[in-house]
């Protein structure tokens, strides 16, 4: 469960850092060239704040910059930071109360990553099981099984349900021959 995750187990270690000197085009560039909707600004090694996708829409909006601006103008920060080895869910609920999109992660030696809600809902996604998921794999092995040494290569067409060797993958389904053309 969530609650027994630390902020470590999902943050984002790669995060795009941009220079406290770039201009608002020089991160726009950086943003869409790395597919990103956020940038942590740093002052050397140190994070001093961060841009995202918001606060330049903000600002565009606002008619207050142009490409040769500096982000520094733009920034907003410094974010809230929190330790790695804080719990999850108190992370969690300081990223639900706040207006702030991520939280800076720090050790003692500085910047070691970043956490977002989409970390957070990709943990608790991935700490959850559900009742319909373990019956489903009830068992069922993790390898399959043997017969006179050699493994089955039997398994159920997602199609017609019959118990076949040799399906194949079509459109995403595993099918036997019977069904494939049909």
């Amino acid at each position: 469960m969530v609650e027994d995750l630390i902020v470590k187990e999902a943050m984002t270690t790669a995060y795009v850092g941009v220079s406290e000197s770039d201009t608002v085009g020089d991160v726009i560039d950086v943003m869409i060239g790395d597919g990103v909707s956020g940038v942590v600004v740093l002052r050397g090694k140190n994070a001093v704040g961060t841009v995202t996708e918001r606060d330049l829409l903000r600002a565009v909006t606002a008619g207050s910059i142009s490409d040769d601006t500096g982000i520094a103008s733009v920034m907003s920060g410094p974010d809230p930071s929190v330790k790695a080895d804080v719990p999850l869910s108190e992370a969690a609920s300081t990223l639900s109360t706040g207006d702030k999109h991520q939280l800076l992660v720090r050790n003692g030696e500085g910047l070691v990553g970043v956490l977002t809600p989409q970390d957070v809902l990709t943990a608790a996604a991935s700490s959850l099981s559900s009742p319909e998921r373990e019956i489903e794999t009830m068992g069922r092995s993790e390898e399959p099984e043997e017969e006179d040494g050699q493994y089955s290569t039997q398994s159920v067409c997602e199609v017609c349900g019959s118990l076949m060797p040799g399906l194949e993958s079509v459109n995403g389904q595993a099918v036997c021959a019977d069904c494939r053309g049909v």
